[in-house]
């Protein structure tokens, strides 16, 4: 500091900025005075090292108040070489704070770091470890990591040396090049024993090569095995036992210079301790007990104290402990003892030290020695619920979660069903999950099922997936005793008035399968119950209902009343602009003028087949994990609730590849043509792998989610799914593990924004091996220009229409092309069809000619930065009338590569339907 206060002109400038009024009057301070450094560094060779140290420490002042210095790094890295302790600190300080490890700069000055590393000035040595500790990168791990480990082995440099030399070794680790062999185990650990056995070691040194060793066991502990006794050596001296009296015996690896409020080292014990969790328990009984024994002298004499620094430091010892004992599977005494003081944390104040009472207590919870000790506990769990900290409440949530049992479910249950009253928007879903299992895994009566999952249905709302009724519906499907007393439970809840539509299709459901074992209750006042709510659900729901219509109409076939109220809502809903409702209701229409038929066709719900869990499903997918191919399979992929076949599941006759080669397992082209007008469906399939897609596209930006399931019986090695970069494209791509185990399915996210327009779609590379078989293959992504168009909302004005179709008079704004197709001839609807499915929106009336079929869209992209962009696009289809077998094809935007991808994707889709 002496040094600083001694350069008057830095000091002058410092005073001015202070003195500055306001923010302007301190920027012209500033430019002025970078103006005067920047002609002073322009003169050449006259500025001499003492006005080069005080321009750059006036640089970093600036640099430090926020503004920009673009300039003066070469005059920094000049002064590393000095020969002047006090320039060569300022040059170190300077290009650490102003230049990253990527900087060209910093291969000018390896030379002179590598210099004042091989000197014999610690100064030196210092200054050169921080610096490289700061900002070294690959080139600097691969030219310096041998002279930064010789200074760390060398007995002849003081510890502060050393101890800069561990820390800056282990970021030169991290930074080697994957490839790189640094720190070989047969060489290194005997190194390290040693070091870690010096008796007059430093506590500072110890805490930097324990630092150093966390970081290389935590990639791989393989070689090391014989560090661990050394580390409880060195716990058992930071941690000595009691005296009698209860006074314990000095520390002799920590003098008192390096306790913390009477707690030994507290940074280097937490150290120690999370080391030895990459290892494994000690084998050697000894060692065992020595670290049995450490863990409980830790917890065992964790007392509470006034002082907030000294709980702390104690804290953070604690639970570093807890955590070893659970890495170690030590005994149940110590494991008790864990939980009995993590209850003492989870009544106190102090919400940090609740949150890790509570996270300790939910691993600790899966202990099954400790389960009944950490049941007692269930109160202050409970109580934790209420708490103002939402994420004390939602680790709360979990512990309750991993606590229950078949003893404590009912208790539990009802308290979380009570919960759910009030608890945040944030956390109901995950509440309304858990509630869900926790009743499915430990219910001790059926009834007692049906009541909580269709109360927690009720109270849940909108926050009930599917998952949560349908594996309601299933179970009461499956025992008949549950029949009559489920139906009549979801009456009383509809006769409540409960509206949400989760409840509604349970109660739709039961009430169609067995609404004739209530007849107590009229079938038009049930069928009045659910026509009710008929109207706010979604399409989906309305097609269930109906089919509970139809059902009731079976089961109760003389009632004309009932006949009546059903046929007029079969009847409206025939027309209905929804294809599959339309097509349900002109069915049960049908079917209900012909009772006879309808009672032979329309039948009860078989018993489920006994399959995984819905909810453990889901709750798989939650937390990331995989889960069972053929239980989890998206429902696009199977069959629906009545049986029929989803569109892209694959023919089980399907030709399979014969041994020795990886063959499609069919046409690969027809699967990509249907995915560009379908947002779900296979995408590839062979004898091993069926990868499937499901899309959902908005203006210019679209999530896919890509399902890699292995069919067979051999796990697939070195799978690969990615998208190889495309300059019209920002991809974002989930993450991809290296195998894929047999009958497993995994999911990979897919995001995809259009930045310009293209004409060819991105790329997806597939590739994996099964034994001796292995897989390359480049697929097209059916992320094509129909994805990003959107069709006008109203019907376009037929003069407007025309007058911006003359305006683009010919290529390459607007291009055709003649489709020849096999029989049959081509009718005007399938065409219409075709256009709406690739977002096109069909504009009936605008041609002249009725028999041409006209769509318009605004095609959208992105540029990266920029607002996004519309294309206006038309297309125009021409079938020839004699045979209509032939048609022209003409596509027309302002953009040509829009034109031309639209006109090659609707030859391609027409020449196909």
């Amino acid at each position: 500091m002496a040094k600083l206060v001694n350069m008057r002109g830095l000091q002058t400038f410092i005073a001015d900025i202070r003195n500055c009024a306001n923010k302007e009057q301190e920027k012209v301070r500033v430019d002025k005075e970078l103006g005067k450094i920047r002609k002073k560094f322009a003169s050449g060779n006259t500025v001499t090292e003492y006005d080069k140290k005080k321009y750059v420490w006036k640089l970093l002042y600036i640099y430090m108040l926020g503004y920009e210095v673009e300039f003066g790094h070469k005059q920094a890295a000049d002064l590393i070489p000095a020969t002047k302790y006090a320039e060569k600190q300022v040059g170190y300080m300077a290009c650490a704070i102003l230049l990253n490890e990527k900087d060209e700069f910093l291969r000018l000055i390896i030379n002179s770091i590598r210099n004042d590393l091989i000197s014999r000035n610690e100064a030196f040595h210092c200054l050169a470890l921080g610096f490289v500790g700061s900002v070294g990168g690959q080139e600097m791990a691969s030219l310096l990591m041998l002279d930064v480990m010789n200074l760390l082995t060398s007995g002849a440099v003081r510890p502060i040396v050393r101890k800069k030399a561990a820390l800056c070794l282990l970021r030169l680790i991290r930074k080697a090049p994957p490839e790189a062999e640094v720190m070989q185990p047969e060489v290194w650990a005997a190194k390290l024993g040693a070091l870690l056995d010096e008796r007059d070691a430093q506590p500072g040194v110890l805490l930097a090569l324990v630092t150093l060793l966390l970081g290389i066991v935590s990639r791989s502990y393989e070689g090391y095995e014989a560090l661990a006794p050394r580390v409880v050596r060195l716990l058992e001296r930071l941690v000595p036992e009691r005296r009698e009296g209860g006074a314990r015996e000095a520390a002799p690896a920590v003098t008192a210079d390096y306790h913390y409020y009477g707690i030994p080292s507290p940074w280097l014990q937490v150290k120690c301790l999370r080391v030895l969790q990459y290892f494994p328990p000690p084998e050697d009984p000894g060692v065992l007990r020595a670290l049995t024994a450490v863990l409980r002298r830790i917890i065992a004499g964790s007392e509470p104290h006034k002082n907030v620094n000294k709980n702390n430091a104690q804290h953070a010892v604690v639970f570093e402990a807890i955590a070893l004992a659970l890495a170690l599977e030590a005994d149940a005494e110590l494991l008790t003892a864990s939980v009995a003081l993590l209850a003492r944390f989870i009544s106190v104040r102090e919400p940090n030290i609740k949150y890790l009472g509570l996270e300790n207590l939910v691993r600790l919870a899966e202990v099954p020695a400790v389960a009944d000790t950490i049941a007692r506990h269930q109160k202050s769990v409970i109580g934790s619920l209420r708490d103002a900290d939402v994420s004390i409440r939602r680790r709360a949530l979990d512990l309750l979660f991993a606590m229950c049992s078949r003893a404590n479910a009912p208790d539990i249950v009802a308290e979380l069903l009570r919960y759910l009253e009030v608890a945040d928007f944030g956390m109901r879903e995950e509440l309304v999950l858990k509630t869900a299992v926790l009743a499915e895994r430990f219910y001790p009566d059926l009834r007692w099922y049906v009541d909580v999952m269709l109360q927690l249905i009720e109270r849940a709302g909108e926050f009930a997936s599917k998952d949560i009724w349908h594996s309601t519906v299933q179970l009461i499907t499956s025992y008949p005793e549950l029949h009559e007393y489920s139906t009549r439970k979801a009456l009383e809840a509809l006769q409540r008035g409960a509206v949400h539509e989760a409840l509604v299709c349970c109660a739709g459901y039961l009430l169609g399968e067995y609404g004739r074992l209530v007849p107590d209750v009229p079938a038009h006042v049930r069928f009045a119950l659910l026509q009710e709510r008929f109207v706010a659900v979604s399409s989906e729901a309305k097609g269930l209902l109906l089919t509970a219509y139809m059902k009731l109409l079976v089961a109760d076939p003389g009632d004309t009343g009932l006949r009546e109220l059903v046929a007029a809502v079969f009847d409206r809903y025939a027309r209905f602009m929804d294809a599959d409702l339309q097509q349900r209701a002109a069915e049960y229409l049908a079917l209900g003028q012909r009772p006879d038929v309808a009672a032979r066709n329309v039948t009860a719900m078989p018993p489920w087949e006994k399959r995984k869990s819905l909810l453990l499903r889901r709750m798989a997918e939650r937390e990331g994990e995989d889960t069972d191919e053929a239980q989890a399979r998206p429902a696009w992929l199977q069959t629906d609730e009545d049986g029929v076949t989803v569109p892209g599941t694959p023919s089980v006759g399907a030709t399979l590849p014969t041994a020795g080669e990886i063959r499609p397992a069919g046409d690969i082209d027809a699967w990509f043509r249907k995915l560009c007008t379908a947002p779900s469906g296979v995408l590839y399939e062979d004898a091993n792998l069926q990868v499937g897609v499901k899309m959902q596209f908005q203006g210019s930006q679209g999530q896919l989610a890509l399902f890699l399931g292995n069919k067979g019986d051999t796990p697939l090695e070195r799978l690969v799914c990615a998208v190889p970069p495309v300059p019209q494209f920002a991809f974002q791509v989930g993450p991809v593990p290296k195998r894929l185990e047999p009958k497993k399915q995994i999911q990979v996210p897919l995001m995809v924004a259009c930045v310009a327009p293209f004409a060819t779609p991105p790329r997806l590379q597939l590739g994996y091996a099964c034994g001796a078989q292995a897989l390359n293959r480049s697929l097209a992504l059916p992320v094509v220009a129909a994805k990003f168009c959107t069709p006008p909302d109203a019907a376009v004005p037929r003069e407007a229409f025309f007058q911006r179709w003359r305006a683009l008079p010919g290529p390459p704004q607007r291009l055709g092309e003649r489709v020849v197709r096999a029989p049959p001839a081509l009718a005007r609807a399938p065409v219409e069809a075709m256009l709406a499915s690739l977002s096109l929106g069909v504009q009936s009336g605008l041609d002249p000619d009725p028999d041409n079929a006209v769509a318009v869209a605004t095609f959208t992209y992105t540029p990266l930065g920029q607002q996004p962009q519309q294309v206006p696009c038309m297309v125009r289809i021409e079938v020839e009338k004699t045979q209509r077998l032939q048609s022209q094809v003409t596509a027309a935007s302002p953009d040509a590569t829009v034109t031309a991808a639209l006109k090659h994707l609707v030859c391609q889709v027409l020449s196909s339907i």
